[in-house]
């Protein structure tokens, strides 16, 4: 046999082998073993996004028959939840059929949506922002992120509040300046010109007072204000306060007097802003003393907690130490119980059918924040028909 012929032969002969070893290593039970299973389908709804995690608002994903499928940390958080929140619905979290039937609505439409969504216990305002996904498999997750803008809108109110305030408060000096100015240019009699003049310089301090209080307000808000911290002679800065206003206590008959012992220690204050919290006190109680009244300053050293029980309202949080007590008391209208709690509050009015003039209601939310920026504190006691005692304290040592 020829060497050609024998090429085919053994081909043959050795893909026979090949085919035999193939055969005895991968047997039919092991190949079938081998065969790769197919993959299970991944759950059709299964967030894993990192951001969403972070973030400080709560974020649930709601099916669309209200149940929770997932939520992140911060949801707890918003809505004050503690216990399971996955699987449950909304109304078992929340009780609330508003939000309930806001985010069902929203999957049947397959809209996006936003409601504000008011909880009773405790009174909150929360924003809610729902937005529809379409899954693969065509069903519909809604996507709910829910804000806590309670102290949003308290912080918008007071912004219209205070522009309504203001505006009240430039109309009134101004419009009296207008008849008076005119009151003068018609060339009134001398004595009428003069009791005009002195008028408008009533409105002018009154419009001055305005708005040095608003540049004072801006400033405190702003965090602008630095107290300069020195020892000063604390005699010395109730005399300058008292003589300050006896031009306008005389002006009602009403006399100012202070008590205080000779010894008095020296205070570490801020001189300028602590004659402006005497000023502004005064100026208070002159505002609330009828005619021929009587207003009285007090100064005395108080230890604390020593003298704790001693001290009439002390609020329970002032700090311990060595302290001048400070008491401004009025024999005037005095001031309602309802209307105490919110007397240092920027542009409260008390009812002033029963006060003398009108005011910017910043005064004693500036007194409030120059006292404890000294680190002291400042309460009240009064009674209707029986005046009213304002208290305050100042330290002898650095705050």
């Amino acid at each position: 046999m020829s060497l050609d012929a024998l090429y085919p032969w053994l081909f043959t002969t050795a893909a026979i082998i090949w085919l035999i070893i193939t055969w005895q290593q991968n047997p039919p039970e092991q190949r079938a073993q081998r065969t790769p299973e197919i993959e299970p389908e991944p759950p059709p709804f299964l967030p894993n996004d990192i951001a969403v995690e972070m973030l400080d608002i709560g974020v649930m994903y709601v099916s669309a028959e209200g149940v929770v499928l997932h939520h992140n940390p911060a949801l707890r958080t918003v809505l004050r939840i503690d216990g399971a929140v996955d699987g449950q619905t909304i109304m078992s979290l929340v009780r609330d059929h508003q939000l309930d039937e806001f985010v069902r609505d929203t999957a049947d439409k397959r809209v996006n949506d936003e409601m504000l969504f008011h909880q009773r216990n405790p009174s909150r305002t929360m924003r809610v922002v729902a937005r529809t996904m379409i899954l693969p498999n065509d069903a519909v997750v809604v996507m709910v992120l829910i804000r806590d803008v309670t102290q949003i809108n308290q912080l918008e109110r007071a912004r219209r509040d205070m522009i309504v305030s203001i505006s009240h408060e430039l109309r009134t000096p101004l419009a009296a300046l207008k008849i008076l100015s005119d009151t003068i240019v018609s060339q009134p009699p001398p004595e009428v010109a003069q009791r005009m003049a002195v008028r408008i310089s009533d409105e002018v301090d009154a419009l001055t007072r305005l708005v040095e209080d608003l540049h004072d307000l801006s400033q405190i808000e702003a965090g602008r204000i630095a107290l300069q911290y020195a020892q000063n002679d604390c005699i010395a800065i109730i005399q300058q306060a008292i003589e300050r206003s006896t031009l306008h206590a005389a002006a009602h008959q009403i006399t100012v007097t202070a008590t205080y012992p000779d010894d008095l220690p020296a205070v570490m204050v801020d001189r300028g802003r602590m004659a402006q919290v005497f000023l502004n006190l005064l100026h208070n109680a002159v505002k609330f003393t009828p005619d021929g009244g009587q207003i009285t300053v007090q100064a005395r050293v108080i230890q604390l907690p020593d003298e704790t029980a001693a001290v009439t309202n002390l609020p329970p949080d002032h700090p311990a130490g060595e302290w001048v007590l400070l008491s401004i008391a009025d024999n005037g209208v005095g001031i309602a119980n309802e209307h105490q709690s919110r007397i240092f509050e920027r542009f409260y009015k008390v009812d002033q059918a029963r006060t003398r003039g009108s005011g910017t209601g910043l005064g004693l939310a500036i007194v409030r924040y120059l006292v404890e920026g000294h680190g002291g504190r400042i309460w009240l006691r009064s009674t209707v028909g029986s005046g009213t005692t304002f208290y305050f304290t100042i330290p002898t040592e650095s705050p």
